[in-house]
């Protein structure tokens, strides 16, 4: 956990310079987000999960079609049945998962007030589950519109699939709502 903090002052420091040597908006966002933790596999044990929620936030800079961001954000899914060889057994508890990622979006101009995007992130995954556990590389691919309420303002809906390395093969999907904010 100490490594994965370091890491996070590190990203945030390295964005926060780089920030202001390139001409854009900057932006701050918040999200949140309803998602479905697929079942995890591995040998002869399965557990489902329940949907869960998440929440993220992240600082950026818009540069026209272009925007780049560090986003930090936390997923919990509770379990909802364990299975071992085919049978189930009493199981409680959560999976969590703590992220930093480094995202670029595409912003598809159309000339209306909704604007479509899609999106790219890596980073790091601070993950607490019952078959995985640990930091580990993240990557997700986001896509949604934006509707610009004011010259300063926009409202989010999109989708976003989430995957982390060394996942005993579960992956998020979710559907988010939020708002950036230009400054």
């Amino acid at each position: 956990m100490k490594r994965f903090l370091m890491t996070l002052v590190v990203a945030a420091v390295f964005m926060a310079t780089s920030a202001q040597a390139v001409d854009g908006q900057r932006y701050a966002s918040g999200n949140f987000s309803f998602g479905i933790l697929t079942d995890v596999e591995e040998g002869n044990v399965e557990i489902d999960y329940d949907p869960g929620i998440g929440f993220f936030g992240a600082v950026g800079l818009d540069m026209g079609q272009i925007r780049v961001e560090g986003e930090l954000g936390y997923r919990r899914f509770s379990i909802d049945e364990m299975r071992v060889s085919g049978s189930p057994v009493p199981a409680n508890g959560h999976a969590s998962a703590i992220s930093l990622m480094a995202n670029g979006y595409f912003d598809i101009e159309i000339n209306a007030p909704v604007t479509p995007y899609v999106g790219v992130g890596l980073g790091f995954v601070d993950t607490n589950g019952a078959r995985f556990s640990g930091t580990e590389i993240g990557y997700q691919f986001m896509t949604g519109v934006g509707y610009t309420v004011s010259p300063n303002a926009v409202l989010t809906a999109g989708y976003r699939f989430f995957g982390f390395t060394d996942n005993n093969g579960a992956y998020v999907h979710e559907l988010n709502i939020g708002a950036r904010f230009m400054f």
